[in-house]
């Protein structure tokens, strides 16, 4: 891959590293998957596969070259670059990394974070450091879970009756909603959720993704769902 905005290959090689867990995570929708090197990495990008507004996440995608305050020539990778339908926001040049990490909190590695800033600049991009704090959060254990759904079939009156129940009411409960469309429809409950389920993960069911997903928890029909 190169510097210069051209991108189809990670310009270093993955390898081991700080807690790290090599592989690669699937982003579905036939594209290819992204490669990673800890598992925070790899719950970074388990969130961008879920948003439904990330169109891209691109490994190790340019190499920065730069002087260090010593004047010596230094370059650095950062870990990823997730580009965004639309183009907004703006793309996001990502590093990852644990708020304990050493080198992180001597402020080593505020000079190639300057250094990305400038040049995230100058390509109309953002540079953003993420650690687990904003990754490992009620929305990642949502995602695991919500992720498995998402392209599953649903019948076609069990999906009718979930939009016919929410569109003639307010919010309510995930159990509630199973257990008036499993009596309207002759069906179970556990016939019912994995319904629900699917439609949560494809953002047609909306609910709170940043709070902790429970059967008490309250859904109304998507915005864009609606007539």
């Amino acid at each position: 891959m190169k510097g210069d905005g051209g991108h189809s290959m990670p310009v270093r090689k993955i390898g081991l590293c700080y807690r790290s867990v090599s592989g690669r995570v699937p982003i579905g929708q036939g594209r290819p998957g992204v490669q990673v090197e800890s598992t925070l990495e790899r719950d970074f990008a388990l969130l961008c596969r879920f948003d439904p507004s990330v169109v891209g996440i691109e490994e190790q995608p340019v190499r920065i070259e730069y002087n260090d305050a010593d004047g010596r020539a230094r370059s650095y990778v950062p870990d990823f670059l997730v580009t965004y339908r639309g183009g907004r926001p703006v793309p996001r040049l990502v590093e990852i990394k644990y708020s304990t990490d050493p080198m992180l909190i001597s402020g080593q590695l505020d000079g190639r974070f300057a250094a990305a800033r400038a040049y995230g600049r100058r390509h109309g991009w953002r540079f953003e450091l993420v650690t687990e704090r904003e990754v490992r959060t009620p929305r990642l254990e949502n995602a695991t879970f919500l992720l498995p759904f998402r392209g599953r079939s649903i019948a076609a009156g069990l999906r009718e009756g979930l939009r016919a129940v929410l569109q003639k009411g307010g919010p309510q409960s995930v159990v509630s909603l199973a257990d008036e469309v499993a009596e309207a429809l002759g069906l179970s409950r556990p016939e019912v959720l994995p319904g629900i389920w699917t439609m949560v993960a494809e953002f047609k069911i909306a609910v709170d993704l940043d709070r902790p997903l429970t059967m008490g928890s309250l859904v109304t029909l998507a915005k864009e769902t609606r007539p």
